[in-house]
């Protein structure tokens, strides 16, 4: 009898440990178990009531008990308990107190709290599978953000390669232009070049001639010596046919007369000089040119050599070079023209034009003169790279020496280099 009731008693302490029956069943079933499993039954009721979850504070407690010994684990549990919604702290409740005291105690709380998370409402809980899902979204939309991205790199990449090619195509039209406009600049510059080509027969045009004797004040030439005439540089009478009337501006180019120097009649007595026929030549050929000087209110006119190779040549060798001339040297006698016609270009550098009335010749004409035959002499080898003037070569107002030089630079295409303004200046 007594084994039958030590094995009763066995397997009902076994039942409480493992799924803790309620202890009004159990007093029934061990209603005639000695007196010691009875204190034994008293004992498992007191723990129980003080160990009850009454609040979530004595919930973090009990934790803390169980993980004493662990504290890492206890901590991210902890921190689940502490931030769970009234309705997931309920629930977990629930199921706690049927397992406190028992072997699967902490292996049901690690569970629980693990597969818990706070979430928007008051209470929430989500599971593994449902973070996962959530995760898997936001990778997607990651995804997307990241295609939208490098769609837009592509469309920036694709402007600037449009960009790019926009500003090639503006790069290869501006070097298209500049390539025009140096050409058309050499075609102008070319066109007003002063060579021995150029030379026109309007220094034979009696005409001419005659309008310059009379506004030079060389009607009638000498009383004494009606067949000759006095050359404006060397300043010496010389037969009527060794002097010519040679146009500044030339007559072939009186087409553009207006446009360029503002010229209203290309034979207008100011766009001429009279000079002996070597100098003509000289000066037709950029081999000489006159440069202005204004010194104390007096105008002079200073003869340029641009040629550095008739430095000692004289007048009248050049002009036999060029055949410019039958007369025979015997026949200007010993006097002053003689010496005249022997003085060689090196001797007349810097000698000024003589002007009998006071009257001479348009400013302008001569500067566009020498800015083009400087332009050749250099471009022929004729003067050094450092060369400079005796005096300047452009006379106009300060407006026409800018529009004179821009134009002449031919860099680009520039309005004409005379303004009424600058002609009104030449006209005084």
């Amino acid at each position: 009898m007594y084994g039958i009731r030590h094995l009763r008693l066995s397997l009902c302490r076994l039942v409480k440990d493992i799924i803790f029956v309620d202890l009004y069943y159990f007093d029934t079933l061990t209603s005639h178990v000695s007196f010691e499993f009875r204190c034994c039954r008293c004992t498992h009721r007191f723990l129980r009531l003080i160990m009850a979850l009454t609040d979530r504070l004595a919930a973090c407690k009990r934790l803390a008990e169980l993980y004493k010994d662990d504290l890492r684990s206890s901590l991210p549990l902890m921190k689940t308990l502490s931030s769970l919604g009234d309705d997931a702290f309920l629930t977990l409740h629930d199921g706690w107190e049927a397992y406190i005291d028992s072997p699967v105690e902490k292996a049901f709380v690690e569970m629980t709290l693990s597969g818990m998370s706070v979430g928007p409402g008051p209470s929430s809980r989500m599971t593994s599978e449902a973070m996962l899902q959530d995760i898997q979204e936001n990778v997607k939309l990651t995804q997307k953000e990241v295609v939208l991205t490098h769609e837009k790199v592509d469309l920036t990449h694709e402007k600037v390669n449009l960009t790019q090619q926009q500003v090639n195509l503006t790069q290869q039209q501006v070097n298209l232009t500049q390539q025009q406009v140096s050409f058309l600049a050499k075609l102008v510059v070319d066109e007003f070049t002063y060579t021995t080509g150029k030379i026109s027969g309007s220094h034979q045009d009696q005409d001419f001639k005659k309008q310059l004797q009379m506004y030079y004040g060389h009607q009638h030439g000498n009383q004494q010596e009606p067949s000759q005439l006095s050359c404006m540089l060397l300043d010496v009478l010389l037969p009527k046919s060794l002097v010519v009337g040679t146009h500044i501006f030339k007559r072939c180019w009186r087409g553009k007369m207006k446009l360029i120097l503002g010229l209203p009649d290309i034979n207008d007595p100011r766009n001429g000089l009279l000079l002996c026929k070597g100098l003509q030549h000289a000066l037709d050929d950029s081999r000489i040119c006159f440069a202005y000087d204004n010194h104390e209110g007096e105008q002079k006119f200073i003869l340029e050599l641009l040629d550095r190779n008739l430095q000692n040549t004289t007048v009248w060798e050049y002009m036999q070079e060029n055949n410019l001339t039958k007369y025979k040297l015997e026949q200007f006698g010993e006097g002053e023209r003689k010496v005249a016609l022997l003085s060689t270009f090196g001797q007349l550098k810097g000698k000024s034009l003589t002007f009998s009335n006071g009257k001479h010749p348009f400013k302008r004409c001569l500067a566009f003169h020498a800015k083009q035959a400087v332009r050749r002499a250099h471009e022929e080898g004729w003067l050094p790279d450092n060369w400079e003037p005796m005096a300047s070569l452009t006379y106009a107002s300060e407006e026409a020496k800018e529009r004179l030089g821009t134009w002449l630079d031919m860099v680009r295409d520039a309005p004409a280099p005379i303004s009424e303004s600058s002609i009104k200046d030449d006209e005084d």
